[in-house]
């Protein structure tokens, strides 16, 4: 075989099997906008390492909900947060059902084995998520270096419950790994 092809191959498999790409949560903010419906027990990261955090959230519906409706949105720093790519809203008792939006199907994906979000409506009692951690070889989509804001409203009876917005950072460096 020839030397530069063989350099070529390996450098394609190095760079196909290297961490270059870089996942990391840096805020969390939820509010309760109902405190009579939900209390919200926990709300926050916890750092595994210096490039690994995961996010926990933990709160109790105190009446069941029937009717709920998510709407999420993208956001990208630039000079503040600027709209970026994806806006949804979502029924979240029928996509449960039956899954319909792509975007919020990959969210779904990342989260649904460290959540209790696995069976629809009614939601009452105990709802968390509970050590979740995001590598970047999971993501199904690619993002520009950045950092970002995934910002979510949850209503319930077309009234405002929860707002939660989890901000993160990610770096993809081919060159310096």
């Amino acid at each position: 075989m020839e030397p530069r092809l063989m350099i070529f191959l390996l450098l394609v498999i190095l760079l196909c099997h290297s961490d270059a790409s870089v996942f990391k949560f840096t805020n969390a903010v939820c509010k309760s906008m109902n405190a009579t419906l939900l209390t919200i027990n926990e709300c926050r990261l916890k750092a595994i390492n210096r490039t690994r955090t995961v996010y926990n959230f933990f709160s109790t519906l105190h009446y069941p909900v029937h009717d709920v409706t998510v709407e999420f949105q993208i956001f990208k720093r630039a000079n503040g947060y600027k709209p970026w790519l994806y806006k949804t809203k979502i029924n979240a008792c029928q996509f449960l059902k039956r899954p319909y939006s792509p975007i919020v199907i990959i969210i779904f994906k990342l989260m649904k084995d460290n959540s209790n979000f696995n069976h629809t409506c009614p939601y009452v009692g105990p709802m968390f998520i509970k050590d979740l951690c995001i590598q970047s070889d999971n993501l199904p989509l690619v993002f520009p270096t950045g950092e970002y804001l995934v910002a979510s409203k949850w209503y319930s009876v077309k009234k405002l419950t929860l707002a939660v917005d989890l901000y993160f950072s990610f770096v993809e460096d081919l060159i310096n790994q």
